[in-house]
């Protein structure tokens, strides 16, 4: 019996000891299975931003700080007028003005604005051109219409005696925009007050000048950064040599620092005036040259290749060291033979550097960089100067030739008035490319094929063009004539808001 009664307990504890381990495996299965949910589930919402119109902002008339007399230091005053054209793919274009920085301006004087209702596909440009004579004051200046961005690179303009650089700010937005700059030199960063928080009214202008902040920098790189608004920058250099005015220039942005930049159109005119004027007193500074900076905290090297368009010109190759946030120049026929190119060089043994032509420059780095070309231009005397001569100065004009970043699908070029105005196509490329340029209004096109690595120009008339197989390549359009020369480059329009996806809490 009692044999029995320990079978009894013995099974009661096993099979209790069976139900508790099966019970354990349920509730682990229970823990890693899905459970069903109860109650409506998340939904997210994407949301379509309303397409905003396309802006281009014109710099507008030329500009001086204080008067004639060399009173009233701290007002601006516009000079004359600016010419501009502006073209739209599709659609209508309207055309309204900003403030100017000179309330007295007449409204001819004031910042173009050039507006086209957002559309899929629609191209907008404008630019313009001005012949600026006036005490202290004297070239020939164009700019494109550009697009307003928070971050603007400007290289170009001097604040040494006899050379004055002015920062024009354009805000064409409804909102006030605060603006900061970032100034380098050849002796590195510039510190100085008053570089943060500058505000430029909405829909309106401010001028600024640079000797301001950074008085006697000869080598100048300056990057605006704006917030609120959106704002377009350019620098406006003049120059006076002792006691004439010989040159006006509009800088406007370049590409973004990039390891490889192309510098496309750089026009070398009136190669013997600008050698005997260099000759003169003051005039030293008229021999091409580029600026180059790498704005980083990394010192680094840059190659510099300048190739000429012509076949069986003579162009050059050479390094560069940089230091972080150095300005650094170098004369841009460095390591050309002396009287390579130059017609008549065998008599005149004083006359070198690069032949009269189109040229691009081309920049590899191993850090970011921006760079911009200095050429300038002089009406040859035909007079040789003595060592002690007193000669009257040359009629003269300068331009800064701008880092052209690559463009995108299609493209509108508007080309204001001025001297043999001619578009640079530069194909960095390894294959060949066929770039269609078709004047807007109907005329037959003109198809030309640049082959990889290479540039090629073409001359037009004042006037709108759609230019279509230009994905990746770099452009510029130059002028030059006797006493005149300037450059502004094409830039892809600003990337368009793409959809936003909200997702609850």
């Amino acid at each position: 019996m009692a044999e029995q009664r320990g079978l009894l307990i013995g099974a009661r504890i096993a099979s209790g000891t069976v139900g508790t381990a099966a019970a354990a495996l349920v509730i682990a299965a229970v823990a890693f299975l899905p459970l069903p949910t109860v109650g409506p589930a998340a939904r997210t919402v994407t949301v379509e931003p309303a397409p905003a119109d396309q802006l281009r902002v014109c710099p507008g008339a030329a500009m001086r700080v204080g008067d004639e007399a060399g009173e009233n230091a701290d007002a601006v005053f516009a000079i004359g007028v600016a010419a501009t054209a502006g073209a739209a793919g599709g659609g209508a274009l309207e055309r309204t003005r900003l403030a100017s920085a000179d309330p007295a301006a007449a409204s001819a004087a004031a910042p173009e604005l050039l507006r086209a209702a957002a559309a899929d596909g629609d191209l907008v440009a404008g630019a313009q051109s001005q012949d600026v004579d006036a005490s202290g004051f004297r070239g020939f200046a164009a700019a494109s219409c550009a697009e307003p961005s928070g971050s603007i690179w400007l290289v170009g303009g001097a604040m040494t005696v006899g050379r004055s650089t002015f920062l024009v700010l354009s805000n064409p937005t409804d909102v006030p925009s605060r603006v900061g700059l970032e100034i380098f030199g050849e002796d590195g960063r510039v510190a100085a007050p008053g570089t943060s928080g500058i505000e430029v009214p909405a829909n309106g202008q401010r001028i600024l000048s640079l000797a301001g902040f950074a008085p006697g920098v000869q080598s100048p790189v300056v990057h605006v950064v704006a917030r609120g608004g959106r704002v377009v920058a350019t620098l406006q250099q003049s120059i006076v040599r002792g006691l004439d005015d010989v040159g006006v220039e509009t800088v406007g942005g370049g590409a973004d620092p990039r390891a490889s930049l192309v510098l496309p159109g750089v026009r070398i005119v009136d190669a013997i005036g600008t050698n005997r004027a260099s000759a003169l007193s003051d005039w030293q500074d008229v021999a091409p040259v580029i600026r180059l900076i790498a704005p980083g905290d990394v010192a680094g090297r840059a190659t510099v290749r300048v190739v000429p368009e012509t076949e069986g010109s003579i162009g050059t190759s050479f390094t560069v060291k940089l230091e972080p946030g150095v300005a650094t120049e170098v004369a841009l026929d460095n390591g050309v033979p002396e009287g390579a190119g130059q017609e008549g060089a065998a008599e005149e043994s004083d006359v070198h550097g690069l032949a009269e032509g189109v040229y691009t420059v081309f920049v590899d780095a191993d850090v970011p960089v921006v760079a911009g070309v200095r050429v300038s231009t002089a009406v040859d005397s035909g007079v040789e100067p003595a060592p002690d001569a007193i000669l009257d100065a040359p009629d003269s004009d300068l331009a800064w030739f701008s880092a052209a970043p690559p463009l995108e699908g299609e493209t509108l070029v508007v080309v204001p008035d001025g001297p043999s105005p001619l578009a640079t196509i530069v194909n960095p490329t390894t294959d060949d490319v066929e770039v269609e340029v078709a004047p807007l209004g109907g005329a037959a096109p003109t198809l030309v094929t640049v082959v990889a690595g290479t540039a090629f120009s073409v001359p037009l008339a004042s006037g709108a063009y759609r230019l279509s197989g230009t994905d990746g390549l770099s452009i510029s359009v130059t002028f030059a004539g006797a006493a005149a020369l300037a450059s502004f480059v094409l830039a892809p329009p600003r990337p368009v808001a793409g959809a936003i996806v909200v997702h609850p809490d």
